[in-house]
């Protein structure tokens, strides 16, 4: 049985947003409203041949259907995101037999003012919709569950969500509380002993509109990834990934129009940008139930191994390894990340860069772990097999770095698969799959991929 795929999931967003446009200016017959709802239709009734139900909605401000989570949406995606949201829409529950009828009662009642969160219901109801109900039995976020039920994507989505209204707190005034934070790296951690490369793919989804967000919990995962690769204990596991979240919460007491320049800044203007260190450390330091050596990892992430960073003064104070892991995993997503005033590095590259500046500004110790953990083909590098195949590394090989697993998503003729297919490319009973024979640039291929991890 095939599964649903992003793109899949992604249309049915597009197609609903245009169903609700249009539903406003055109009768049912009309062609910008038979059309879409036509596809839609035809869609979800291709997904009902697949599950007994479809279920998609709302889950802190981010769209999903069934275990595809779009943490970084298109216009239209985001557009149903917030409209859903604004009728108290968490969940639908869409069934086999679902029709244009059905669907275009449904978008008539989303484009309507008049009908909000209290009436729905019963406008539902009244308008004789019987495929499709509000609600659903369970929240449906992904299959990849650990034996506690929490699912990689979703525990992503709770740290942002955890990272972001941290961060609110602090802009509104208040001490954090920091039993989100807390509960959000017991599942990271969990998930992590269990297979240190479990989130790692995550740790590719890049939105470049929430930067200071996504980086963060980006590090989280990297810093967290390479203290469990090295044997580390959970309470030192617990305390890297708090650190990683919350490495730049100093951010939050620098002026916005510094922090979201679109260009590099004046030596001015850096030198304010610097203070976010020290002043995440006394964030910290006020927050409940965080460690010590938390505010110390933030303190000194950009102090660098040499001691030549900032904040000047704390060059002299003696710095424990989880900084300088905080260090490699900010530096990592970091320069694998497209900004204004750089281009990303593909993360092979980010690796030999990152070689370069070990010993001096990076730990050369831990520089080298880091590439051991991530193999010399890092996950969410696009590759080009000996087939002619083009593949995303989704994971490295446990054993042999040189030969990850990967994710088949263009054929040898360049078109993109319906359904990507998963492979391993090491040698079993005597063969191989395939071998890796170059790397390939993503923006080359059109190919977005954060998109192939955020599901």
């Amino acid at each position: 049985m095939t599964e649903i795929t992003h793109l899949d999931a992604q249309r049915v967003a597009m197609l609903l947003t245009a169903s609700i446009k249009s539903v406003t200016f055109y009768p049912q017959a009309h062609p910008a409203v038979r059309q879409p709802l036509q596809e839609l239709s035809g869609i979800l009734d291709m997904m009902l041949h697949r599950k007994p139900e479809i279920h998609f909605g709302v889950v802190e401000g981010v769209f999903f259907l069934e275990d595809h989570l779009f943490v970084a949406p298109n216009s239209s995606v985001a557009e149903l995101a917030d409209r859903l949201t604004a009728k108290g829409i968490d969940a639908v529950t869409t069934y086999p037999g679902v029709n244009q009828e059905d669907l275009f009662r449904f978008a008539s009642l989303l484009a309507r003012r008049d009908v909000t969160a209290d009436n729905l219901p019963s406008e539902m109801e009244r308008s004789g919709i019987r495929t499709l109900r509000l609600g659903i039995d369970q929240p449906v976020y992904g299959d990849a569950s650990d034996a506690d039920g929490a699912a990689p994507s979703k525990t992503y989505l709770d740290a942002l969500n955890a990272v972001r209204g941290t961060m609110s707190e602090i802009e509104n005034g208040r001490i954090p509380d920091s039993d989100r934070i807390n509960a959000v790296v017991d599942d990271m951690v969990s998930l992590t002993i269990k297979d240190h490369t479990t989130l790692l793919g995550l740790a590719m989804i890049k939105d470049y509109d929430n930067y200071t967000f996504n980086h963060s919990v980006n590090v989280g995962i990297l810093a967290l990834a390479l203290a469990a690769f090295q044997g580390m204990p959970r309470d030192f596991l617990r305390d890297t990934n708090t650190a990683g979240l919350l490495h730049d919460i100093g951010k939050t007491g620098i002026d916005k129009k510094i922090l979201n320049k679109p260009g590099k800044l004046s030596s001015d203007e850096y030198e304010v940008m610097k203070t976010h260190a020290e002043k995440g450390a006394e964030i910290i330091g006020g927050m409940k139930n965080i460690s010590p050596r938390v505010g110390e990892a933030v303190l000194g992430h950009h102090i660098r191994h040499n001691r030549t960073g900032y904040p000047e003064w704390a060059r002299g104070r003696e710095l424990g390894v989880m900084t300088e892991i905080v260090a490699v995993a900010d530096c990592y997503d970091a320069i694998t990340t497209l900004r204004s005033y750089s281009v990303p590095v593909l993360p092979k590259a980010a690796l030999d860069m990152m070689r370069r500046i070990s010993g001096t500004s990076l730990n050369g110790e831990l520089v080298e772990k880091f590439g051991e953990m991530m193999g010399n083909y890092p996950v969410g590098t696009l590759v080009r097999l000996d087939t002619n195949e083009i593949a995303l590394v989704v994971r490295p090989h446990p054993m042999e770095s040189t030969l990850p697993g990967v994710k088949i998503i263009l054929d040898s003729r360049g078109d993109a698969l319906e359904y990507p297919k998963m492979v391993s490319l090491a040698a079993t009973e005597g063969t191989r799959y395939a071998s890796i024979v170059s790397t390939v640039d993503p923006l080359l291929k059109n190919v977005d991929v954060g998109s192939y991890f955020a599901t």
